[in-house]
């Protein structure tokens, strides 16, 4: 709830998501579905960035995976927060 460690998480995720992209140059997204899942998921994460409560980011974070999810297929949220929540010192 005191939201530590939540700039250190946002520093990761960005990171990972920069290393993905290296040398792929931009993507091109033909399929209205997936800009619209992409448009969601951006959304979600800005909310997430934004939530006062960690319930609240826990909660945007799940929407911003199944937005995403929608694209690359099936992702167990619950496996996520679990990982984030042990790699990640996130105030309780």
């Amino acid at each position: 709830k005191t939201g530590a460690g939540l700039d250190r998480l946002m520093e990761e995720l960005r990171s990972k998501a920069e290393q993905m992209m290296v040398g792929n140059g931009s993507p091109i997204i033909s399929r209205q579905r997936h800009r619209e899942s992409l448009a969601a998921c951006h959304e979600a994460l800005v909310r997430f960035g934004l939530a006062n409560e960690s319930e609240l980011a826990a909660e945007e974070l799940r929407h911003a995976v199944h937005a995403l999810g929608r694209i690359t297929g099936r992702v167990d949220v619950e496996d996520i927060l679990d990982l984030v929540f042990q790699e990640f010192c996130i105030g309780k």
